[in-house]
């Protein structure tokens, strides 16, 4: 999928960011409201970098489709992927 050009209408609005522990062992961290403004994916093509500020971004794994999904519904559009590794999802709500 072409990330930063479906995602690229949301620049300069905000979302709100959900981080999920899978393994339990954290506690349940709120969710962050931020201004996305740039959308980057890594060199290696592994991570959507989403910026808040210049340098301040939240790297979220790209794993193909049975882990990362764009869904657009009627209650807004989000974003979800999950890390197996790391045990953790991710879920980046838009238009938040």
């Amino acid at each position: 999928m072409k990330w930063e050009e479906k995602l690229s209408h949301w620049l300069g609005t905000q979302i709100e960011v959900h981080i999920e522990d899978q393994a339990g062992l954290d506690p349940v961290a709120p969710p962050k409201k931020m201004k996305l403004e740039k959308i980057r994916i890594s060199d290696d093509r592994d991570y959507m970098q989403m910026y808040m500020s210049e340098h301040q971004f939240l790297a979220i794994p790209l794993r193909g489709e049975e882990h990362t999904s764009l869904i657009s519904s009627e209650h807004g559009t989000v974003l979800s992927s999950s890390d197996i590794a790391a045990q953790l999802v991710y879920k980046v709500h838009f238009g938040a």
